[in-house]
């Protein structure tokens, strides 16, 4: 636009007095060349700005998606990793599993398959997702189910501050500027969290029975192991040779001819 106000006033004549409510009059003194210039500078104009227009939406709506990776040890990013909570994980890294029927109250390290939650954000069924975030971003931007279910071969346990949680899986791209992280009901995962044993309920089969909670002082590293891959679609059915059956009635049957004595 500043292209076309600078055409304007070196272009433009002083309008004369009494020109009247002709809205043309302003181009009588004009001459060819000027009115030449003018036809060319203003289309360069609009097309200036509008490509700067369509740039400047493009690089704002990139800068805001972009994930600011937001760190969970700064003031404001999550329950603090202090530097005895990761000595802890790093211990628990180097050593077996733990089996969820056989865990005691403290931190452990269990490699289990989500098999349940208390909510979901939608998915396929028996594959909706439990815990969603965008790439790089803190917790403040988490969204996740209160109540996961974790099992392995001895038992099952809960999950809880799922939300607070620090998870580790690959990114999923869902556009040009935006990448999340997810986990998904039938995922494999290796939790570290606090575990408080309290056997729920009675079942005939142990590896059924529900043996504590992980999680309920909100410190959580969670990282995926496995994921299923997608099931295949179904085949389609193949071509029938047998003709399908019409939808229009049958013509009602002839009486027969009645019969004639000679």
């Amino acid at each position: 636009m500043i292209v076309a106000a600078w055409a304007w006033a070196w272009l433009a004549p002083a309008t004369s007095e009494g020109s009247g409510d002709d809205p043309f009059s302003m181009f009588a003194g004009w001459e060819s060349d000027q009115l030449l210039w003018l036809a060319l500078l203003v289309p360069v104009a609009v097309v200036v700005f509008f490509v700067g227009s369509r740039r400047f939406r493009a690089q704002l709506g990139s800068a805001s998606l972009v994930p600011r990776g937001r760190d969970r040890f700064v003031p404001g990013g999550g329950r603090r990793r202090d530097a005895s909570w990761r000595a802890a994980v790093e211990r628990l890294e180097q050593r077996p599993p733990a089996a969820i029927a056989e865990a005691q109250d403290g931190v452990i390290r269990v490699e289990a398959t989500i098999v349940g939650a208390s909510g979901n954000l939608g998915g396929r069924p028996g594959r909706e997702c439990v815990w969603r975030n965008r790439a790089g971003a803190g917790p403040q931007t988490a969204v996740g189910a209160d109540l996961v279910i974790l099992a392995d071969d001895s038992g099952r346990c809960g999950l809880e501050q799922l939300e607070a949680a620090r998870v580790t899986a690959p990114t999923d791209r869902a556009g040009a500027h935006y990448e999340s992280i997810s986990l998904y009901i039938g995922d494999r995962v290796e939790v570290i969290a606090r575990f408080e044993r309290e056997v729920v309920g009675e079942h005939e089969d142990p590896a059924q029975l529900v043996y504590g909670t992980l999680g309920v002082d909100g410190h959580v590293d969670v990282r995926l192991l496995e994921r299923p891959e997608p099931p295949a679609p179904d085949p389609e059915p193949e071509p029938s040779d047998e003709p399908e059956p019409s939808d229009e009635p049958d013509p009602p049957d002839e009486p027969d001819p009645p019969e004639h004595e000679p």
